[in-house]
């Protein structure tokens, strides 16, 4: 894989950001709200609560936690609900519900791009849908590491593709890796803005992919829609930061525990540690050493996202004091 100073069609180079956009604290009628954006690839997000829960949604020993997602345009169907479920994943192990029995925490997520990885559709391309993983025809999507096809050990295929039906690029789905990144940062800075429930740790996230050049695949960060429209894989991570931070299975979704260890971690490394994998996503064809590159370029690029957040908090609590 390349990973040279060529540029791309923006001007950046392949481990750069799009500048960036954070705003805290924008919207007056909730209790707390967040903007983030990868260039033109924005999300809003609000946070109310504790408030009042229904009687049949409430939960005698903590808060119960409640998402909701409002495509910038149409009814928010498949890609919504996997956003939601991502977003429902990532944050009850962080928020110290139990602070808050027999209460609700809202969080809403207003996407602020168009919701397709390309805006030249006529229409809205076909979902990219999880197959049944005892398909003989299709390969499970995010199953890691995945079987080697018999071309090759160390490649991994996403689902959509049989080995008799490999392709040179990502299939098309109809929620950017980008926007759903964006969607993750707007809200842990609504919650945070909100400050009713407090958080552990802060989850970041950060999308990259992998485009073909004529050196080989470039892994890039933060790939614009065009970029994820012509990829042969892509990835998202979000990474939680915080002090001794331990996201266990004290908290669970749909029974499972959501605490990510990443491979080869010792146990006592990552207790300690003071950031946590949190989210990770992929699709497409890529080797383990792509995917191995990307989760590392990852860490990069959080820790700069992080960098930005705290300075715009900063400037929020300064300007509130005025």
């Amino acid at each position: 894989m390349s990973a040279g100073p060529s540029r791309r069609s923006d001007g950046r180079q392949p481990s750069e950001l799009r500048p960036l956009t954070v705003s805290i604290g924008e919207l007056d009628r909730a209790d707390g709200s967040g903007r983030f954006g990868f260039g033109s690839t924005a999300a809003l997000a609000s946070c109310n609560g504790p408030i009042e829960v229904r009687l049949r949604e409430e939960r005698p020993d903590r808060a119960t936690f409640e998402v909701s997602h409002r495509p910038l345009e149409g009814v928010g169907a498949t890609p919504s609900r996997a956003l939601i479920t991502t977003l429902e994943s990532i944050y009850p192990p962080i928020l110290s519900l139990s602070q808050h029995p027999r209460s609700l925490i809202q969080l809403v997520v207003q996407s602020l791009s168009p919701s397709s990885s390309s805006s030249h559709y006529s229409s809205a391309p076909t979902p990219y849908i999880d197959t049944d993983p005892s398909s003989s025809s299709q390969q499970q999507k995010n199953a890691w590491p995945k079987s080697a096809p018999s071309s090759s050990s160390d490649q991994a295929y996403g689902s959509g593709y049989s080995s008799s039906q490999q392709k040179d690029v990502s299939p098309s789905a109809s929620y950017t890796f980008s926007s759903r990144a964006a969607a993750i940062n707007a809200s842990t800075l609504a919650l945070l803005s909100a400050g009713s429930v407090p958080l552990k740790a802060l989850p970041i996230a950060v999308s990259l992919a992998n485009t073909a050049s004529q050196d080989g695949s470039v892994l890039v960060l933060d790939p614009s829609g065009e970029e994820e429209e012509r990829s042969k894989g892509r990835f998202g991570f979000a990474w939680a930061f915080g002090h001794n931070i331990s996201l266990g299975p004290e908290t669970e979704v749909g029974g499972q525990d959501q605490k990510m260890q990443v491979e080869g971690e010792a146990e006592e490394d990552r207790r300690h540690s003071e950031m946590e994998l949190v989210w990770a996503e992929s699709e497409g064809v890529f080797t383990k050493e792509e995917f191995s590159d990307a989760l590392e370029l990852s860490k990069i690029a959080t820790k700069q996202i992080l960098s930005a957040i705290r300075e715009s908090l900063e400037q929020h609590l300064e300007s509130r004091k005025l």
